[in-house]
C-alpha cells in the first residue's frame, strides 16, 4: 500500500472511500469524485495521486472540472492555480485548498476523511421529526445559506427513509408541487426555501393551496 498525503490528520479514526479503480485516471488529469457527502478533486500528477477540496476559494469554482497545465491545477472559472498534489497556491493570493489523505491500494485509490462526530440534536431536528410524525413524506425546495440547519435535518430524515426530498430550480415550483400533492392525495406535503426572496417566491403556489384548501406546509429560513 502506497500512501500520499499532505494532511496532518492522523489516519486512525478515519473513514476511507474508494475514489478510483487502478489506472482509471490518466497521468496529468483531474476529476471530481463524490466520497460520502463530500466531493473532492482527485489529481494524478508526477506519478502520484492527491485529493483536494473541489471548491476553489475564489468563487467556488469546481476544481475537478479544471485542468493540469504547466504543473498547476487550474480552476475552470477564473484560472486560479494550485499545486495539484498539495493544494498550495503559487500565485499572489494565499488561499490554498484543503487536501485529504490518499492511499493507493491494490484495488484502487482511496481517500480518507475524519470520522463524523456524534450528531447533537437541534431545534431543526425537532421540526423535521415533527413533520414526519404528522405524516409529511414529501418535501420540495431549494437549499441556501439561511436554511442549512433545517436542510441537514431533512437530509437525516430522508436517509432514514421517513421522507423524500426533491431539489427544484424555483421556490414557486416547490410550492405548486406541494399544493398539487395535497390536492391529489389529501395528505400534507411541504415546500422549502431560504428567507427573504426565497420565501416570497413560494407565495403564488401557497395561494393556490389556500384557494383549493390543499394541506401544504411552507418551511423557510
Amino acid at each position: 500500500m502506497r500512501e500520499n498525503s499532505s494532511s496532518d490528520t492522523p489516519h486512525e479514526g478515519m473513514t476511507w472511500y474508494k475514489a478510483l479503480s487502478p489506472d482509471e485516471l490518466p497521468e496529468g488529469r483531474v476529476t471530481a469524485i463524490s466520497c460520502g457527502d463530500t466531493t473532492v478533486a482527485v489529481t494524478h500528477y508526477d506519478g502520484e495521486y492527491a485529493a483536494l477540496d473541489n471548491n476553489c476559494p475564489h468563487q467556488g469554482g469546481p476544481l475537478g472540472e479544471g485542468s493540469i497545465e504547466t504543473g498547476c491545477l487550474r480552476c475552470p472559472w477564473h484560472g486560479w492555480d494550485f499545486d495539484p498534489l498539495t493544494g498550495e497556491t503559487p500565485g499572489p493570493h494565499d488561499d490554498s485548498v484543503e487536501s485529504f489523505p490518499v492511499e493507493e491500494r491494490e484495488d484502487g485509490i482511496y481517500v480518507g476523511f475524519p470520522e463524523e462526530k456524534p450528531h447533537e440534536r437541534t431545534v431543526s431536528n425537532v421540526i423535521a421529526e415533527t413533520l414526519t410524525n404528522w405524516g409529511v413524506r414529501q418535501v420540495w425546495g431549494i437549499v441556501g445559506h439561511s436554511n442549512l440547519g433545517l436542510a441537514d435535518a431533512l437530509r437525516r430524515e430522508a436517509e432514514s427513509g421517513d421522507l423524500t426530498y426533491y431539489g427544484v430550480r424555483h421556490e414557486g415550483a416547490a410550492a405548486f408541487a406541494a399544493s398539487a400533492y395535497g390536492k391529489l392525495t389529501g395528505r400534507p406535503a411541504a415546500c422549502f426555501s431560504i428567507a427573504g426572496p426565497g420565501a416570497t417566491n413560494m407565495l403564488t403556489g401557497l395561494w393556490d393551496a389556500n384557494v383549493d384548501r390543499s394541506p401544504t406546509i411552507a418551511l423557510t429560513g
